[in-house]
């Protein structure tokens, strides 16, 4: 026999069940919706990486007495060649400035205005490329579409912009 004492059953009780471990919630189970925002988001991380590493890894020129030299495009190397466009503008007819791996030396305004064109093409070919990625990204209706897009793949036509394929018809590389 239990006995009561001044409710002490009544609020020990009401302790343990106070007490008493809850159960887990339900697992989170995200839509379908959620699902394909997050891998877009994380593919447009990819593609970007990947655009700004072709980009940094820079360009081989051939210059005007047939060599060929390889010059990074950091973005360092970047505002270099800015002020070099710049001192081209002004008029200078020959300027400084280094291939990979090579002492600094003089280059004349043709070869100056060679790298600086290279240049420049490179970095709109990958930007147009990856700009026409991120379209084609945006143009996805499940993980399972965003899953085929990389760095390096040929872009359908319809996502292909009028940039990237002046690049294309110009000879440029169909991928990154």
């Amino acid at each position: 026999m239990i006995r009561e004492k001044s409710g002490w059953l009544v609020k020990s009780l009401a302790r343990q069940k106070a007490q008493a471990p809850e159960l887990p919630p339900e697992p989170y189970v995200p839509s379908e919706e959620e699902l394909l925002a997050a891998a877009v988001s994380a593919k447009h991380r990819e593609i970007s990486l990947a655009c700004e590493q072709a980009i940094y890894a820079g360009v081989d020129v051939t210059l005007s007495d047939g060599t060929m030299e390889h010059y990074s495009l950091t973005p360092h190397d970047q505002l270099n060649l800015l002020d070099r466009r710049a001192r081209l503008a002004e008029g200078a007819i020959k300027l400084e400035y280094h291939a990979d791996g090579q002492p600094c030396r003089f280059y004349d305004a043709q070869d100056m205005r060679l790298i600086i064109t290279a240049a420049s093409e490179h970095i709109g070919h990958h930007t147009a490329y990856c700009n026409s990625l991120n379209m084609w990204l945006a143009g996805c209706r499940t993980t399972e579409e965003v899953a085929l897009i990389y760095y390096g793949a040929s872009t359908p036509d319809r996502y292909r912009s009028e940039i990237l394929q002046t690049y294309l018809a110009d000879g440029g590389d169909t991928n990154g």
